[in-house]
């Protein structure tokens, strides 16, 4: 109402260019920052997204149970950035692929776990990055 009625009192390019601004300024939802304990586990798949890939951006460990579990989300970009996320906090490498099955992923979803329980000492309680081997391609 508010756009029309300055329209409707503003002539020409003016008019648009006010209506342009106003339309930028009103957006539905304002974007947040990411909050990994709520993110990881948002039912929106790009907030899931970004999540893994802010906790791998700044490789804190604490997440790494998180992102395991994200290897077998419901969407293919997720699991991408859980990945991601995995192989630049610990350096490690199972030979997991975000196309995998899901029985694959399942097994590699274990393999992940396991590691982690004896790994987890190295990073978690700090919440900072794992130093750990290089990632070979035969983590296994």
């Amino acid at each position: 109402m508010l756009r029309r009625a300055l329209t409707l009192s503003v002539a020409g390019p003016l008019a648009i260019a006010l209506a342009l601004v106003l339309g930028a300024c009103s957006s539905d939802e304002a974007p947040r920052p990411v909050q990994p304990e709520f993110d990881l586990h948002h039912p929106d798949c790009r907030r899931r997204s970004l999540a893994a890939d802010h906790v791998a951006q700044r490789r804190e460990a604490r997440w790494i149970p998180d992102l395991i579990e994200l290897l077998d989300d419901e969407d293919e970009t997720v699991r991408l950035q859980a990945i991601t996320g995995l192989r630049e906090i610990t350096g490690h490498e199972t030979g997991y692929a975000p196309f995998l099955t899901r029985a694959e992923r399942l097994e590699h979803m274990a393999l992940w776990h396991a590691w982690w329980g004896q790994h987890q000492h190295a990073g978690a309680s700090s919440g900072g990055p794992i130093a750990n081997e290089p990632a070979s391609g035969a983590g296994r």
